[in-house]
């Protein structure tokens, strides 16, 4: 199955976000369709697993949901990013997380917190990505910026 094509189809069917694990943020992609064959497909070449979605309504089509999560969720955007349209700022808002994500060993309490702080806010960018509508707030990675900027330029001052 074509890269690309599967980059069409996951801005048009997909979704990206961020869920909670036993505290522990990390990236999950949803693909939802009623055709279960193209979902396998994707399955078969990325991974995940498919769950049927409950009928609304009783003339409605069977749906199918395909989740992706974790370091799969990673490498399926990593592969598609470069075709990406209508999701590539969700997919570099998953790339962050990755870039900044703990491994095993001892942690200071203040990595850990700075850890905490950094998914926080990229799981409010996500958020502010992924809203319906227009959006009227500023996107939170641009006002932490802005907020740190200032905080520095006081200190500079004092």
């Amino acid at each position: 199955m074509n890269t690309a094509y599967v980059a069409g189809f996951f801005d048009g069917e997909g979704c990206v976000n961020f869920s909670y694990c036993r505290n522990s943020l990390f990236p999950r992609v949803l693909i939802t369709n009623t055709d279960i064959d193209i979902l396998q497909r994707i399955r078969e070449r990325f991974g995940g697993d498919i769950k049927p979605l409950s009928l609304r309504k009783g003339n409605w089509k069977q749906g199918y949901s395909l989740r992706i999560s974790w370091s799969k969720a990673v490498e399926f955007l990593s592969e598609i990013h470069p075709y990406l349209f209508l999701k590539a700022a969700q997919a570099e808002t998953v790339f962050a997380w990755d870039a900044i994500r703990l491994g095993s060993g001892k942690k200071t309490l203040q990595q850990k917190e700075e850890y905490k702080d950094s998914c926080d806010l990229l799981h409010r960018r996500m958020r502010w990505l992924n809203q319906k509508g227009n959006k009227d707030t500023v996107d939170p990675i641009d006002e932490e910026i802005a907020l740190s900027t200032a905080r520095k330029a006081r200190k500079g001052k004092r």
